[in-house]
């Protein structure tokens, strides 16, 4: 498995990047993979994956790529806590907490509901386990938080402007893998669409280093949140963020942007039986483990649109945004859900809608 890297290929690419844009190495090149049985059972023939469960040891997923940056300015900023805020299952919450908390960071998280499963139920006690501030979205009130010049404030899912370039990088990594004869170019790139980070840095990255893929966001959060337009602001503001050190490059086209919206179901963080169903499959043919909220979803999505296009022989490339790394070894023993703020009680006296 490969190391952290030192220096991110942005500033390769872009050495001017080095010295107005904060970065710290927290992530590994993840490696593609041809889904050989899964792409058999779907009469794909080149179908892959980008194995972005494993960017850490630490926690895996598409959202250590963003910490990156955004946990670097934290630190440069001289900041002593960070703030974000997510569902009750929220990986990029227990993400953000992880890495906060290896250097150092206090971590407030601020919490809205999503459906019950066992997965919220776990995340909450791994929040509690791990020494978070939690407060409920219904009583969060920022102008009441003490020490507010010392907190730095990090968008839901990570996005911003600078933790976009996490995956503007994420694209130039694929562009290597792919000049180095790893996988084919592919022509179709299928990505959860959440608070939408990880596709529009896709969307600018791609574009920057010459990759011709189009990327396909398979939407699981609500359309106001989570359509084709934001996905190009967010690409148009990250690349505001870095013009004056990209040596002239123009601004690229965003109108060519795709955020598929069938697959998300009632509401965000509801359980579908599509993406169940792609779970299992995905689990039976390759072992790779997928998730209800995210990455389910996605695979549903990609399944449901090869289905419906003549792709047998296209490079499409699935992008697996779950962590991998077993999270159980964080859970303090002993720490029950009555050791949380008596609001978040209730994730733990309602039915399950779904064991996962």
């Amino acid at each position: 498995m490969s190391k952290v890297r030192k220096l991110p290929l942005l500033f390769q690419e872009f050495p001017k990047l080095k010295d107005h844009i904060p970065w710290m190495p927290l992530t590994r090149v993840t490696p593609v993979q041809k889904l050989k049985k899964l792409g058999k059972e779907l009469d794909l023939n080149e179908l892959w994956v980008k194995r972005d469960d494993m960017t850490s040891d630490i926690y895996g997923g598409n959202k250590p790529r963003k910490l990156e940056f955004v946990l670097a300015e934290a630190l440069q900023q001289k900041k002593t806590k960070v703030i974000t805020y997510g569902g009750t299952g929220s990986n990029h919450c227990l993400a953000t907490l992880l890495f906060a908390k290896k250097y150092g960071l206090e971590t407030i998280l601020v919490l809205w509901d999503q459906p019950v499963t066992a997965h919220v139920q776990r995340q909450l006690l791994l929040f509690k386990s791990l020494g978070a501030q939690l407060i409920h979205l219904n009583e969060f009130d920022y102008n009441k938080l003490p020490d507010q010049d010392k907190i730095y404030n990090i968008g839901p899912g990570g996005t911003s402007p600078l933790g976009i370039l996490g995956y503007v990088e994420a694209a130039l990594e694929l562009k290597k893998q792919v000049d180095e004869g790893l996988m084919p170019e592919p022509e179709l790139i299928f990505v959860a669409a959440g608070s939408l980070g990880t596709q529009a840095g896709l969307e600018l990255g791609i574009r920057l280093c010459g990759l011709r893929s189009k990327v396909m966001g398979v939407r699981v959060t609500a359309k106001e949140f989570a359509n084709a337009d934001l996905v190009a602001t967010y690409a148009r503001d990250s690349y505001t963020l870095i013009k004056d050190y990209l040596g002239g490059v123009p601004e690229p086209d965003f109108r060519d942007v795709t955020v598929l919206d069938d697959y998300a179901g009632a509401e965000y963080g509801a359980v579908t039986q599509d993406g169940l169903a792609a779970i299992e499959l995905m689990k039976k043919t390759e072992g790779i483990q997928l998730e209800t909220t995210y990455t389910g979803k996605t695979l549903a999505g990609l399944i449901d649109y090869t289905k419906k296009h003549d792709l047998k022989d296209t490079p499409i490339l699935f992008w697996n945004t779950y962590n991998s790394v077993d999270v159980s070894k964080y859970l303090k023993r002993g720490i029950t859900y009555r050791d949380l703020p008596e609001v978040f009680h209730k994730n733990f006296k309602e039915d399950l809608l779904h064991k996962k």
